[in-house]
């Protein structure tokens, strides 16, 4: 692909400006305002992506200053792992600007488009390794009104709408410049891509005023307990159940005594350090309400289920006198932290020495198991609700699965407490809101030292805590009473669901007819040099002879 003389300017000053107006506007973004600078930072990749001076090496960069930016506070947790985050996840954009350069020149702009959606979307989803945050449409979750595109084809289309109005504004402007393209096209270009983005977004608005008009009237209290510390961290004379008794105890005993008690009341992941079987869930156990005077009121917290030699993180709920209501199991798993990449694709041998390795480098190796689905559960009042564990919340698949089932309220309880504070607080409150708006319902988040926050079906904040990263000196603790959405299902329902893995078959296809073009065209080259070295040779022979 060619490219316009403006785009051959020193390209690694373009990348790093790129990666900076990226990493400016994710959540938290830097300065008030600062979030719109995405649409700034996907039109500076374009650019570096259309140059003539490696695109490749230069996308890369861009990729690597955003992708360290927003994943800083992982070092916290393992500096290697923070490292792969960073190299690793530059790859996928060079992955979208490869596939833009496959493309014919007059189709770059709605290539990158659609290239840099199926990136975001590959580092989300890819096995093993999935690492959904970071994500353009995350910027601009404080303004759900502009997110509602989300709505109508989740996060790969809000995420695509975003880089084809990016891309052709730059088209656009190299037309007014260069006058390459011409006016005419880049015109054209810019309106459609603008065109779809409002219409994305107003068909989206209107599902998502249906949504959180129609039985706003009907109302579930939940109560949120924050611990503020992180369960590893120990507090200086102090046994567990002290703390447990200050932490979680007697923050929930003043909800229940306050008022109207809540229908919900949630502690966040990792509450309490258990690890029964399915065997010993199913038996009369008092205990698990700790002597709460719950009433009619159920308690949510996180534990773990033992099931064949692993644990799988679980949210457990009881009622009154330790009634065993139910659970839900964590369906996606940290990597690194709950369990170790690729392990399991190696050779029983060699699998567990590298497991033997880690555990003696690191103290003890991640070995949790994925959950499987359950039902939603009900309130006492007759509201049908699922619960999302941590890291669930940050894709799709499980938030649908629970809404299509019939849950009208979802809740997530999380421990982000190994973050030390820092942006991904804010990156996962941002995938709530998209959460809520793609499923048209509220969500409710409790974690253990922040963010915890109430979302509406409309993608508005309904209510928070302070954000205060562990060690907090007093735990904290909030009622809110949570309008519940009416049923309303997506303007097209399959689309959300495949956007993302159609964006990505396009990008590949893209990219693989370059390449089988490259090696057609370099085959073709090597016949006709090789034919013409036989020609030479046969002129020189008959000239000897």
């Amino acid at each position: 692909m060619s490219a316009p003389a403006a785009s051959r300017a020193p390209g690694w000053r373009l990348a790093l400006a790129g990666g900076a107006a990226l990493a400016v506007a994710s959540p938290p973004a830097l300065l008030p305002g600062a979030e719109f600078l995405v649409v700034v930072g996907l039109a500076l990749w374009f650019v570096v992506a259309t140059a003539s001076a490696r695109p490749l090496l230069h996308s890369y960069l861009l990729g690597c200053v955003h992708m360290a930016w927003f994943a800083w506070s992982v070092r916290h947790v393992l500096w290697p792992a923070y490292v792969a985050i960073v190299v690793v996840g530059g790859l996928y954009f060079v992955f979208a600007t490869a596939a833009t350069r496959a493309a014919p020149r007059r189709w770059a702009a709605c290539m990158f488009a659609i290239a840099s959606a199926a990136s975001f979307w590959l580092r989300a989803e890819m096995p093993e390794i999935c690492f959904p945050h970071g994500q353009p449409c995350h910027d601009l979750w404080q303004w759900p009104a502009l997110l509602a595109s989300v709505r109508v084809g989740g996060e790969p289309l809000a995420n695509a709408l975003l880089a084809g109005v990016a891309a052709t504004a730059v088209q656009l402007w190299r037309s007014w410049r260069l006058a390459d393209p011409a006016w005419r096209v880049a015109r054209r270009e810019l309106l459609i891509a603008f065109g779809a983005a409002v219409l994305a977004t107003a068909v989206g608005n209107v599902w998502r005023g249906r949504a959180a008009t129609g039985d706003a009237a009907r109302q579930v209290r939940v109560g949120v307990v924050e611990p503020g510390l992180h369960p590893f961290d120990p507090l200086p004379g102090a046994s567990y159940r002290e703390v447990f008794e200050q932490r979680w105890l007697q923050p929930t005993q003043e909800l229940l005594a306050a008022g109207a008690p809540p229908d919900l009341i949630l502690w966040p992941e990792s509450s309490v350090p258990d690890e029964p079987t399915e065997e010993q869930l199913q038996r009369p156990r008092p205990s698990r309400s700790f002597g709460l005077p719950l009433g009619r009121a159920l308690l949510i917290y996180g534990t773990n289920l033992r099931r064949d030699d692993h644990p799988t993180p679980i949210a457990l709920v009881v009622g009154q006198g330790g009634e065993l209501i139910g659970w839900h199991e964590k369906q996606r798993l940290v990597p690194g932290g709950e369990f170790l990449p690729f392990l399991d694709w190696l050779p029983d041998s060699v699998n567990a020495a590298v497991y033997r390795l880690f555990q003696q480098a690191m103290g003890s190796a991640p070995d949790c198991a994925p959950g499987r689905f359950r039902p939603p559960l009900t309130t006492r009042s007759g509201v049908p609700f699922g619960v999302l564990t941590c890291y669930d919340n940050a894709f799709p698949a499980p938030a649908r699965a629970q809404v299509e089932a019939g849950a009208r309220l979802l809740c997530v309880i999380s421990n982000e407490a190994w973050y030390r504070g820092g942006g991904e607080l804010t990156q996962l409150v941002a995938m709530t809101v998209c959460r809520a708006l793609e499923n048209a319902v509220p969500v409710v988040r409790c974690t253990m030292d922040g963010w915890s926050a109430a979302v509406g079906a409309d993608g508005k904040l309904l209510g928070h805590l302070p954000l205060r990263p562990a060690p907090q000196a007093l735990p904290q603790k909030m009622v809110i009473d949570v309008p519940l959405a009416a049923a309303a299902q997506a303007p097209v329902p399959w689309l959300p669901a495949v956007t993302g893995p159609a964006a990505a078959l396009l990008a590949g296809l893209a990219l693989l007819h370059s390449l089988i073009s490259w090696a057609r065209l370099k085959t073709s080259r090597t016949a006709t040099q090789a034919a013409a070295g036989a020609g030479v040779r046969s002129r020189s022979s008959a000239s000897g002879s």
